[in-house]
Parts: structure tokens; sequence; C-alpha cells
């Protein structure tokens, strides 16, 4: 997998991963870490949850190089707050290319994303496809699905966000289509929230026949929009249906 990604740096200075295979970046090549907190952290409503400092769930489809795990989980740390974190994606790149992203660093929390790099250095090639569980953080927890997430058994009301960042529509298609969202729609909570960068009109059709009450927000530098889907009507945001 290595041969096909190299380090770039964002407009805010912070690194992503592009694949060469897939001809896209991991995050926006405006800001990486811009665009994760934007997009996701504050996009699904996940951060005001973390300050209410109940028990949070996520479930995040492509984990790419784990930055928007990192800015959450530091996020349920500064809070005090308990987050369970599952994340689906077919390949997690080498310890070394996640350690020259700096990501711990960069965020405040060099030991969360240390838990990733010695985990990723116990297999020498490709992560094998399987389930595991990293060890804990100040009560936070990360579950790591390594397939297809089409496949995944998702059980019912278990999650109070989900990011969907995969790679967009044209190359992974079966992650954007309303079979797949009517498993995500059945998985989140009453009131929870799936955050998206993708505001294809296909997508929105998409979410919304799913049973999504879908939102176009402000985008971060870069990206006019991006979405807000909801699972209910939810006070202050007006649905797009």
């Amino acid at each position: 997998m290595n041969d096909l990604l190299e380090i770039l740096t964002t407009q805010d200075g912070s690194r992503t991963l592009y694949n060469r295979q897939y001809q896209q970046s991991f995050r926006s090549v405006h800001g990486a870490l811009t665009e994760a907190r934007h997009v996701f952290l504050e996009g699904s409503g996940t951060e005001e949850l973390l300050k209410s400092r109940q028990g949070v769930s996520v479930l995040e489809i492509g984990f790419g190089a784990g930055l928007n795990w990192l800015i959450t989980a530091a996020a349920a740390r500064q809070h005090r707050t308990r987050l369970a974190y599952t994340a689906w994606d077919k390949q997690i790149p080498s310890a070394e290319l996640l350690s020259q992203l700096g990501y711990g660093g960069l965020i405040g929390a060099p030991a969360l994303a240390t838990t990733i790099e010695e985990w990723r250095k116990t297999f020498i090639n490709d992560v094998p496809h399987g389930t595991y569980n990293l060890p804990h953080d100040h009560d936070s927890t990360l579950q790591l699905c390594i397939g297809e997430a089409t496949e995944a058994i998702l059980p019912d009301l278990s999650y109070d966000s989900i990011y969907l960042d995969a790679f967009d529509p044209g190359a992974n298609p079966e992650l954007w289509v309303p079979e797949f969202f009517g498993q995500l729609y059945k998985a989140l909570r009453d009131g929870g929230c799936l955050a998206t960068y993708s505001v294809a009109g296909h997508v929105r059709r998409a979410l919304t026949s799913s049973g999504f009450s879908v939102v176009r927000r402000p985008g971060p530098p870069g990206k006019r929009h991006v979405l807000a889907a909801w699972k209910r009507e939810t006070a202050g945001f007006r649905s797009d249906r």
C-alpha cells in the first residue's frame, strides 16, 4: 500500500496522504485539520455532545490515517467524556507514514497517535481483515474494523454520530447508495447526525430516500458546502427535503 501513497502538506500547515490509485487525497488540500474539525467534529454535532460530559458513540466510514478519530478523542479527553469510536476502512497506512504525518503533535495528543502507530507496527505488511480493539486512553476506546464496510453488521440505534469520510462516489460508489445509507440510518440513534463532505445531488437524494433530513452547511476553505443528515427533524436545522 505504501508505494501508492505520498505525503502532501495542505494549506493550513497540516499534512495528508495522496492515493495515486484513486487519484485522491485523504483530506482536503486546502487544510486537512481544518476540514476534519469543520466537517466532522463540529458538523455532526459531536463536539457539542462531548461538552455535555455524557458517553458518546461515533461510527466512521473511512478511517484513513486517523485524523477524525484523533481530534474526536482529544476533544473527549478535554471534556472528560467517555467515547466509544468504531471505524471501518479497507486498509491502514504504515506506521512510518502515520508517524510522518505528525498528527499527535499537531493536535497536542501524542499519546493517542502513538497508540495507532504502535499497533500498526505489529503488522509487517497490510493489516489482515478483522476487528481490532486498540488500548483505552482516558475513557476512549477505538474499535478498528478492516474490511468492506458494506459487509458490516451494524447494531441498530447504536451511534450518536456518523462520519462518512470514504473516498468519493467515483472511487467507492457502493458506499454512497440508498442501500448502504439505509444501514447507517438504522444504526444511528434518534436525533443523531451523519456528516460528510460530499454534496453531490445523487448523494443528497440517496440520503433523503433513506429517511435522513439533509442540510447543506457552509463548507471549510476550498469547499462551498458540506452535508449534515439528521435522523429526524432537529431544532435549529432546516430540512433540505
